[in-house]
C-alpha cells in the first residue's frame, strides 16, 4: 500500500540511546519519518529548521531541558502550533508540579501538551496517539 502523501515528520528529542532507537524504529516501521535529537539545543534547531508535524520530548532531559524545550516551543509563534507528546518516568500529576511545566519563564500560562505518556511507552498506545495527532487538521 503506497500513498501519494509524504510521510509525516516526527521530531524525537530523547537523550537515552536505547529509547531513541526504539522510538525511531517504531515510527519508521509505521510509515513516519523520524528525526532524532539528543539535547534541547539540537531539538530546538531541528524544530526551527524542519517544522515537524509532531514532536516527542523526553520531559526529563538533563537540567530540566525537556521542560525548557517545551516552553521554547510554546512561546515561539512559528512552532507553537506543533503538537507535542511528553514522555517521562514521572506520572503526569507529579510532572505538572515541576516548576515551569505550566508556565513560561516570564510567567505566561502554557497549555498542556497534547499527550503525556509514561516511559517506557507501550508501542500500540504511542502509535495510537501519534496517529491521532498526525491526523488532526
Amino acid at each position: 500500500m503506497t500513498s501519494d502523501r509524504p510521510a509525516k515528520t516526527i521530531l524525537v528529542v530523547e537523550d537515552e540511546p536505547d529509547m531513541s532507537i526504539f522510538l525511531s524504529n517504531l515510527l519508521s516501521a509505521n510509515g513516519f519519518c523520524p528525526i532524532c535529537a539528543g539535547s534541547l539545543t539540537e531539538g530546538l534547531k531541528q524544530a526551527v529548521d524542519g517544522c515537524p508535524d509532531l514532536i516527542i520530548i523526553n520531559a526529563m532531559l538533563p537540567g530540566e531541558a525537556g521542560i525548557r524545550l517545551y516552553q521554547s516551543l510554546r512561546t515561539n509563534h512559528r512552532l507553537c502550533h506543533i503538537p507535542v507528546i511528553m514522555l517521562s518516568t514521572l506520572d503526569s500529576s507529579t510532572f505538572y508540579r515541576c516548576p515551569g511545566a505550566k508556565r513560561s519563564p516570564t510567567g505566561r500560562h502554557l497549555p498542556a501538551p497534547e499527550a503525556y505518556l509514561q516511559k517506557p511507552p507501550e508501542a500500540d498506545e504511542l502509535l495510537s496517539v501519534v496517529n491521532r495527532l498526525c491526523a488532526a487538521p
